[in-house]
């Protein structure tokens, strides 16, 4: 068996320095840079764009049923006055004037002051292009514009096309604005619209 040994090249030694050289080597000049890959500063911005784009294709798609204010409509409004008499007399099974209390009494209700109602008439147009459900305030105001008071209508699962129209009505149990009551009322308006498409 015969001694082998790679067969290496010899080192060579690096040529000395001139005199008067300095002692370190040059420093390499930086490489010349080619087409980046993209970093993550490219990323984020890039997902970004992405998910604008995304949300504005989703707003249009959504707002293409329209403002849901032009959905509904209000109109009209008039005092009610209920003056009948929740106790009939002697012909009411509540009516007892043999007892010691007098709330009961036949006659307890002759000073009260009959119920009144402001009443109007809405109308709700599903004009999207499926059902919906519709959560609205109503505004009501006084002859010289100041508010008076709100009160709340819906409509649940109205199908494209639909129309809800029905009355309702702001009663003195309501939160009435600075001393207000119902016979300031003047006109009402629509202040807020909810419309929330359903699946089916």
């Amino acid at each position: 068996m015969s001694d082998s040994t790679s067969e290496r090249p010899e080192a060579v030694p690096a040529p000395p320095l001139p005199a008067g050289s300095p002692t370190t080597a040059p420093t390499p000049a930086p490489p010349i840079p080619g087409p980046r890959r993209p970093g993550n500063r490219t990323r984020v911005i890039a997902a970004a764009v992405a998910v604008l784009l995304i949300g504005g294709v989703t707003y249009w798609a959504l707002s293409g049923d329209g403002d849901p204010m032009d959905h509904v409509e209000v109109s009209g409004g008039k005092l009610v006055v209920d003056d009948s008499d929740s106790y009939d007399d002697s012909d009411d099974e509540y009516c007892d004037d043999s007892d010691i209390y007098s709330f009961n009494d036949c006659d307890a209700d002759d000073d009260t002051e009959p119920e009144s109602t402001f009443e109007f008439v809405y109308k709700i147009t599903n004009k999207g292009d499926e059902p919906a459900n519709y959560s609205i305030l109503v505004n009501a105001f006084d002859k010289d514009g100041g508010y008076v008071g709100q009160t709340y209508i819906g409509a649940e699962h109205l199908a494209a096309g639909e129309t809800d129209a029905d009355k309702s009505e702001f009663t003195s149990y309501g939160t009435l604005e600075d001393k207000h009551e119902l016979s300031d009322v003047a006109s009402v308006k629509v202040a807020y619209v909810e419309r929330m498409a359903l699946a089916n």
